[in-house]
């Protein structure tokens, strides 16, 4: 199992690497539109609509990795997918200049640290008021999003990218807490579930509202750092995630290295 969450993880990292593209290919085109018209010619969009396929590819693999990995080390995983985008925009002609490939070298050393210092094992199962928690806490990305999207200019960008990274930080966090239950038909009856699918609608269209209106690399260098390091500290303080004994330091250094390297790659994510 512990293979299978590692291949998921990087199965979620290449996904989600390409959809960028393809969603934010489909958000410019739409771009002249405003209002609803605005919403509604983004999702109608052919590479839009693609893009949503692999994110569905990568959500999916994003819950199995996240079963026996630790948060920290899958939403670091996850985010490294600007990485898959800037090497498809290289791939594309797109010349990219030595803080490029610098940016790559610390993202990939950061992944590298983090895999080594990262302790493997089911998250805890959480008690009825995490559970509560996590289904009311979706009020707030829902709130900022809202408010993001009738206002205009900077502060509408910064709203929605905020909510987005709460909406893909709530699906993580939720996949976690189901991480000790059996995959079989009783996920059904796990009310996590559903807030993984509301979460994930949020995240996915306060991003693609924020990346009509505003420039990539703040959109996704706010985007990236909430839905890494919100995660990351509520896996340690609730779920019970952990660092090899000894290697909290390489954890450490893994950890803000794989930031710093996504938030320098974060142009690409248009």
């Amino acid at each position: 199992m512990l293979v299978l969450s590692w291949i998921a993880a990087v199965v979620a990292c290449l996904a989600y690497g390409v959809a960028t593209v393809l969603q934010s290919v489909g958000a410019r085109r739409a771009a002249a539109a405003t209002g609803v018209g605005g919403v509604v010619g983004i999702v109608t969009q052919v590479p839009y609509l693609a893009g949503l396929g692999l994110d569905g590819v990568g959500f999916v693999g994003n819950v199995v990795a996240l079963r026996e990995l630790p948060l920290f080390l899958v939403e670091s995983i996850v985010a490294a997918s600007v990485g898959v985008t800037a090497i498809i925009a290289a791939l594309r002609g797109e010349k990219l200049g030595g803080k490029d490939w610098g940016a790559l070298g610390v993202l990939g050393v950061g992944l590298v640290l983090l895999g080594l210092s990262a302790a493997a094992e089911s998250a805890t199962v959480p008690s009825s008021a995490v559970t509560i928690a996590i289904l009311v806490a979706a009020l707030v990305p829902l709130a900022l999003g809202v408010i993001g999207y009738k206002l205009t200019g900077r502060n509408s960008v910064i709203l929605c990218a905020v909510a987005a990274g709460l909406g893909f930080s709530g699906v993580a966090v939720a996949a976690r807490a189901m991480g000790s239950d059996a995959i079989d038909l009783g996920l059904l009856a796990n009310p996590l579930l559903y807030a993984i699918v509301v979460y994930g609608v949020l995240a996915v269209s306060f991003f693609g509202v924020a990346l009509q209106r505003g420039k990539v690399t703040v959109v996704a260098a706010i985007t990236f750092v909430i839905e890494v390091v919100v995660p990351s500290a509520l896996g340690l303080l609730v779920f019970g995630d952990s660092m090899i004994p000894g290697r909290e330091v390489l954890a450490a250094a893994g950890f803000l290295l794989a930031i710093g390297g996504t938030i320098a790659l974060s142009r690409f994510a248009e």
